[in-house]
């Protein structure tokens, strides 16, 4: 069974791997150990071989894979804290705050994902943008959270044709805060797949951190907790 962490380490390696041409480094000269077969232009093939990894049946994991044993993941808020406050400028270039986004008296989804237009990411918007009356028929909105560049999330929110903006939290200070972080030595700071439920008063009241394992439903429990939370 693969952790939950493990399959957001692998969505993220797979991302630096494939969308920006990064090159796994070869293992040392003087290794006995043949470095594994893999083409770094093949998306599917890395992760094939990266989940081969992942269940233990290579063992050289620690040499394909370098420092991901060394990520550290920030811890999830507790229920009926105060959300972090947060200025962060969206997809449509706009500066957004956490006020801003109360002020309307809304229930706010605030979900973070690793990387806009990967496979998992792209699904989990489309199964959010499938429901988006539903979520607005129980006086909620959506709002996206990456470490991606504005360009890449309009660009992202554009060809998806998707009626919520996402929010660019560059460096993954805001991530971090509400412990949606994953930190990996060598390539930086990830938003972690985890959704937050904050109320209209700015607490959070639920947050989803086994996501990565099941994106498909993710906005299906999504809308049910939001309907159970606003029952009370």
């Amino acid at each position: 069974m693969i952790s939950t962490q493990l399959l957001s380490l692998l969505t993220i390696y797979s991302t630096v791997c494939v969308c920006n041409a990064y090159t796994p480094p070869s293992l040392p000269s003087k290794s006995p150990l043949t470095q594994p077969k893999i083409s770094t232009n093949s998306r599917r093939a890395f992760i094939n071989h990266a989940t081969s990894i992942a269940t233990g049946t290579i063992t050289t994991s620690a040499l394909f894979l370098p420092r991901l044993s060394n990520a550290a993941s920030s811890s999830p808020l507790s229920l009926g804290s105060p959300a972090p406050s947060f200025t962060l400028p969206n997809s449509k270039g706009q500066q957004v705050t956490l006020d801003s986004l109360s002020s309307s008296g809304k229930w706010t989804v605030l979900y973070f994902f690793p990387g806009a237009f990967t496979s998992g990411c792209t699904l989990e918007a489309r199964k959010f943008q499938e429901d988006v009356d539903k979520y607005h028929a129980l006086n909620s909105q959506i709002v996206g959270v990456s470490v991606d560049s504005v360009d890449k999330n309009s660009a992202f929110c554009r060809e998806e044709k998707l009626d919520f903006f996402m929010l660019t939290d560059e460096g993954g200070s805001i991530s971090k805060a509400y412990g949606s972080s994953l930190s990996i030595p060598g390539f930086g700071t990830f938003s972690n797949r985890q959704t937050y439920i904050i109320d209209p008063q700015q607490n959070v009241r639920w947050v989803f951190v086994d996501v990565e394992s099941h994106i498909p439903r993710h906005s299906a429990e999504v809308l049910e907790k939001l309907k159970e939370l606003q029952a009370v």
